[in-house]
């Protein structure tokens, strides 16, 4: 089927004489094409928003097929003000007309119709052109009002790292975090500090539940080992005070330690391991005890494959012997809005009578492989559709990502710099949102052999040691501007399995702030401890602008029920 480059406005439906009963294939739609800034050049692209179309004088006919939805066309003025790197409704917005012949911009006639639509087929990105078509009727508004605060899911984050999960699902408006369970002590206190709203608890989830199971009065139901005992009755009254009991939680989520299932652990038969592939159980515990009303599960593709998928299978037949309603799947982040490939196993949860969230649909052109979960008898599920073909908006870049952040060398540590210029693209004007000067723009020191490396490795897209003069070690690969993050990783270095951590063109390691950036934190957020936990606790973290498309969906069903 032919893809269009981009929106279309309709003017008129057309079946075919005679016809009894229209058919998709044989009914035509006379429409107008819209364009991109991409269509004109990358450049234009990059300084563009994101959601801009131009009008042109250009029209055609096509079958009604090809039509796969709704979108809206507005004026600029008339979008919703949003300060979030997310994109979830399909809201355009035209100011200008384009001639393709002479490639001039001027601004739109004012008699020049922008209305509502017909949606969207697949988006335009360099490699992935799309199509869209405009409906000629005033559409209204599906958008749903915010719900008041009152009516968010009360919520306990465990294996909560810095809080990425827990930030996109409270700025998707359902979810508001009042508890935090998290092991390793910075990460914690970066929870802390981006949460100040929620009692963050830096212990081992099972001593937690263990201390609330006793303060409820269940302790003889509680099986624990002698020293989760022990720890429990250690913990201070300001902190047993504030743990929650049965009834005030009414939604539970995190992602239990994935190092044991991470394909990027070579050492995922160790002990610790094993013991971290354990803490799947304690994490279906807390849903056990609690009952929330609903309960998501994060963790690494893998782990639906790991040990053959028993873990797996083991984890959605608890859930539905407690009496949950389940659904499971893969979702790709870069799809959701960021410049990474990242694609995390779910599973959602919800109790009975409650409606089971869906999958947020993808919204950005990205590849990604593998997000089919096999069944028997050679079947497959996928929970969302592939974005192959195109989707709403086009790929979000590594320059769209830190092409504005200042240039640093090889070991920069200054804390806090100015960031020295104005942001350029759509997505670094949301993601620096009102922040004045810019944090955590340090990077990791590299030995003088492997900063000689790195300097010899050319600054062209996609280099990497194959560029070096008899030099065959490691990866040391430099960023593309024009490409994607490799999967964020807790410990970037030339020499890792995800060795492509080469600035594009500045001789040295991405830094912690361009590793946030790449997982769609905002320069806002903090992160705490010495340079190796700030990596950690990115690298670890669930993106933000994900889990923001995970969380509008609760907030659909509550919205549905009420």
């Amino acid at each position: 089927m032919q893809h269009l480059n981009l929106e279309h406005f309709l003017f008129s439906i057309h079946a075919p004489a005679g016809s009894k009963k229209a058919h998709p294939e044989s009914t035509k739609v006379h429409v107008r094409r819209f364009y991109r800034p991409d269509d004109i050049s990358s450049t234009k692209a990059y300084t563009s928003d994101i959601t801009e179309v131009y009008y042109s004088e250009d029209t055609m006919t096509v079958p009604v097929a090809m039509i796969e939805g709704k979108c809206e066309v507005r004026m600029k003025d008339d979008l919703p003000n949003s300060d979030l790197p997310v994109v979830a409704e399909h809201v355009f917005y035209c100011e200008h007309l384009f001639d393709p012949v002479t490639g001039a911009l001027k601004q739109l006639p004012p008699n020049a119709k922008i209305m509502s639509l017909i949606r969207r087929a697949p988006s335009a990105s360099k490699k992935n052109k799309g199509k869209q078509i405009c409906e000629n009727e005033q559409a209204g508004s599906d958008k749903k009002k915010d719900m008041p605060s009152e009516n968010t899911l009360a919520t306990l984050d465990i294996f909560a790292g810095c809080g990425g999960l827990s930030e996109g699902l409270q700025l998707a408006g359902a979810s508001q975090t009042k508890w935090a369970i998290e092991y390793e002590e910075p990460a914690g206190e970066a929870f802390g500090e981006n949460h100040p709203e929620a009692a963050v608890f830096v212990e081992n989830c099972n001593v937690i539940l263990k201390a609330i199971m006793d303060k409820c009065g269940d302790a003889d139901d509680c099986i624990s080992t002698s020293e989760a005992a022990e720890r429990a009755s250690k913990l201070p009254d300001e902190k047993t005070k504030n743990l929650p009991v049965p009834g005030e939680v009414d939604f539970i989520n995190g992602g239990p330690p994935c190092q044991g299932f991470s394909g990027m652990n070579r050492f995922n038969q160790s002990p610790w391991s094993k013991v971290q592939c354990e803490m799947i159980l304690a994490f279906l515990s807390f849903a056990e005890y609690f009952r929330p009303r609903f309960f998501l599960l994060e963790n690494v593709r893998n782990f639906v494959s790991f040990n053959k998928g028993q873990t797996f299978r083991l984890t959605l037949a608890s859930l539905l012997e407690i009496g949950y309603q389940v659904r499971f799947g893969i979702l790709e982040a870069g799809a959701c809005g960021v410049a990474q490939s990242r694609k995390r196993a779910f599973i959602w949860a919800a109790a009975p009578g409650e409606i089971l969230p869906e999958w947020p649909e993808p919204m950005h052109v990205f590849a990604s492989p593998e997000l089919k979960i096999n069944l028997p008898d050679g079947k497959y599920y996928a929970a969302v559709k592939s974005t192959a073909a195109g989707a709403p908006f086009r790929s979000i870049t590594v320059r769209d990502t830190v092409g504005d952040l200042p240039p640093v060398g090889n070991g920069a540590s200054k804390p806090t710099i100015q960031y020295g210029s104005e942001p350029v693209s759509w997505f670094q004007k949301k993601i620096r949102g009102n922040t004045m000067s810019l944090n955590d723009h340090i990077s990791k020191e590299m030995n003088e052999l492997n900063l000689v490396r790195c300097k010899r490795i050319p600054k062209r897209p996609g280099c990497d040691w194959h560029d070096l003069p008899d030099e065959k070690k490691g990866l040391y690969g430099r960023l593309d501007w024009e490409g994607n993050f490799p999967t964020s990783v807790t410990d970037p270095q030339p020499m890792g399995k995800v060795g492509m951590c080469f600035h594009p063109e500045q001789d040295r390691i991405i830094t912690v702030r361009e590793c946030a950036r790449s997982q769609g934190f905002p320069d806002s957020y903090r992160f705490a401890g010495n340079i190796q936990c700030k990596h950690r606790q990115i690298g670890n973290a669930v993106p933000p602008p994900l889990a923001y498309a995970l969380g509008r969906k609760p907030k659909e069903a509550i919205d549905a029920k009420r």
